[in-house]
């Protein structure tokens, strides 16, 4: 008898490469149930629309490019090669993992394929736990797993192979004989320390491409915690909370020995030398915790780099991490106002906290790089050049820029009531966030301002008159754009 088959539907975007831990623990868990997985990955799907655009990069120049690793890929049709996976793998169960900006174009795949489709298809991921009416509500879409679904989905794939109803199963939800929504109970949050190694196997390796200062190594993300212990106002973590309030303490952290144990296997299976540990903040955990994590990680020789909270930063726990093999560090500054930080972003830390941390971070020869962010409610101009003048002061090498995107879910999303589909009912693209209005600016203004931010960051202040005229959104502003990009490029990066 054939093993009963799920075939993992992964809507990304083109070559943003990393493995998303929530499919690789899910078919690490199928697998160790007795079950056969497959993936079918967006991310290297080389179409016509996508045009070869060599983005510039925060990185110095390595050997080769990711772009190098894909110039020979043929251009194909997403449709006809979704259409030949199902042939070739002929899954019993399609199981598409999405959030809030990428379940439109899943639902899309499967629509423009219906009849290729001949299984049943279950959603899952952040939106379907945000919103299961939302994902249900094309007929493509059979089932939703609401919440966590290691457990959850083992127990769909069990039903659906001895044909028995699944229709009781906690975390379930799906559409009843009348078309209403049926969202069951949720189970108790599973013990971290039970789940299987991620199984890295059903991606594509050059997800594993991972350069650093000039050099290239072998990894992805991992991640050793579920949920936040944090309420960031632009992050969905206080909703699910809410939503899961029954399942037990939102915030689990693992054991050191399993991610040893975990990362001790990625390493043999896939010379694995470089981790990016996406939690939220490494440095909440204790100091009993990374001491046990460095005594077995520094054995195993892996680099990582991690997300950290300036408030949350010591000496003695930066220390830690660089013996433990830390070499980089991202922080979230978020905005240079204080004030517009706290109240309209939740993040309560002063611009004193963050100079502090980041002068830690660089005495011990860690690279640095901040997450920034534009169109904030009640933002004005003058507010984006205190952020500006905040990373300039910290002597930033690194930093990523962004306009903040009201996701479902989101405090800032409930206070400002903004609606996440347009009056199409189309998701509304991230690409267009500041359409959302929420600052004093107009959002030509924001976008402006997002992608001159590291010209102002790194170039002379007489050069700033030049580059507000790179600001605007037309032919004659793009070209002194790349003037200045290949001039920070050149000389003050």
């Amino acid at each position: 008898m054939e093993k009963f088959k799920v075939l993992f539907v992964f809507p990304n975007t083109y070559l943003n490469i990393g493995i998303p831990q929530g499919i690789a623990i899910l078919s690490a868990c199928l697998k160790e149930a007795g079950f056969e997985t497959d993936l079918f990955d967006y991310t290297f799907v080389k179409t016509e629309e996508i045009e070869r655009s060599e983005e510039r990069q925060n990185f110095l120049p390595t050997e080769y490019t990711l772009y190098d690793l894909v110039k020979d890929d043929p251009v194909v049709n997403l449709d006809e090669m979704f259409r030949n996976k199902i042939k070739d793998f002929k899954p019993d169960l399609i199981a598409v993992s999405v959030m809030s900006s990428t379940y439109d174009d899943g639902v899309k795949l499967l629509c423009n394929n219906r009849d290729s489709v001949n299984c049943p298809v279950v959603f899952g991921g952040v939106h379907a736990t945000l919103d299961p009416k939302d994902t249900l509500n094309n007929d493509i879409v059979n089932y939703a797993i609401v919440g966590e679904g290691d457990e959850a989905i083992v127990d769909l794939a069990n039903c659906l192979s001895r044909n028995t109803d699944p229709s009781n199963l906690d975390n379930l939800a799906y559409k009843d004989n009348d078309g209403n929504v049926v969202v069951n109970k949720l189970r108790s949050f599973v013990d971290l320390n039970t789940l299987p190694c991620p199984d890295w196997s059903i991606f594509d390796k050059r997800h594993f491409f991972r350069p650093f200062m000039g050099k290239i190594y072998t990894g992805s993300f991992y991640t050793m915690s579920r949920g936040c212990p944090y309420a960031c106002n632009y992050c969905v973590n206080s909703t699910l909370k809410v939503i899961q309030k029954e399942c037990g303490r939102y915030f689990r952290l693992q054991s050191a020995k399993k991610t040893i144990s975990d990362l001790k296997q990625l390493k043999e299976k896939y010379g694995v030398n470089w981790i990016k540990f996406a939690d939220d903040s490494i440095m909440s955990m204790s100091i009993e915790y990374l001491k046990e994590l460095r005594d077995g990680l520094k054995e195993l020789d892996i680099m990582f780099g991690c997300s950290v909270r300036p408030e949350t930063t010591t000496d003695e726990k930066v220390s830690i991490l660089k013996d433990m093999g830390c070499v980089a560090m991202s922080v979230g500054i978020e905005s240079g106002n204080e004030e517009l930080r706290k109240v309209q972003l939740g993040r309560r830390m002063s611009n004193e906290q963050i100079i502090n941390a980041i002068k830690i971070m660089n005495d011990y020869d860690i690279r640095v790089s901040t997450f920034n962010m534009v169109g904030l409610p009640g933002e004005k101009r003058e507010n984006v050049f205190e952020t500006i003048e905040l990373n300039r002061k910290l002597k930033v090498s690194s930093c990523n820029c962004y306009i903040v995107y009201p996701y479902p879910g989101t405090p800032i999303a409930i206070k400002y009531q903004t609606a996440y589909r347009n009056d199409n009912g189309e998701f509304i693209p991230v690409e267009e966030a500041s359409t959302f209005r929420l600052s004093e600016m107009n959002p030509d203004e924001v976008e402006g301002l997002q992608k001159t931010f590291n010209l102002y960051l790194h170039l002379p202040k007489e050069l700033w008159p030049v580059i507000e005229l790179a600001e605007k959104d037309d032919a004659d502003a793009g070209v002194i754009l790349n003037s200045l990009n290949e001039l920070t490029d050149k000389y003050y990066l």
